[in-house]
């Protein structure tokens, strides 16, 4: 993809601005009216907030965020799967504890 520094792109809020600098996670755009460009996590900005002027870019931009956000949504999944498995260990673990101990208390009584 092209670089999009130089681009112009529109926010709801902010009007019409143009993108000063870009990274592979960040993109800073420089709003008439602002002193210091404001930042958006790229490519995710494209999803809702920003719109580029060059509609085949726009395009592309969504595709990437729609990647980008397939992919956030995975992460995301694995995280919560990982903390459930977690949590049922636990469980478990606090269950065989309470058998023990009833075990051990049924001995001695």
């Amino acid at each position: 993809m092209k670089s999009l520094v130089n681009e112009t792109v529109s926010h709801d809020k902010f009007g019409e601005g143009t993108i000063v600098e870009e990274t592979a996670l960040k993109i800073r755009v420089q709003f008439s009216g602002t002193e210091q460009p404001k930042i958006f996590a790229f490519p995710i900005a494209f999803e809702k907030f920003l719109v580029l002027q060059d509609i085949s870019l726009q395009e592309e931009c969504r595709r990437l965020a729609e990647q980008k956000r397939k992919e956030l949504d995975q992460a995301e999944a694995e995280r919560m799967a990982g903390i459930r498995r977690i949590v049922a260990e636990k469980r478990r673990e606090r269950i065989e504890a309470a058998k023990q101990k009833k075990k051990k208390t049924a001995k001695k009584g």
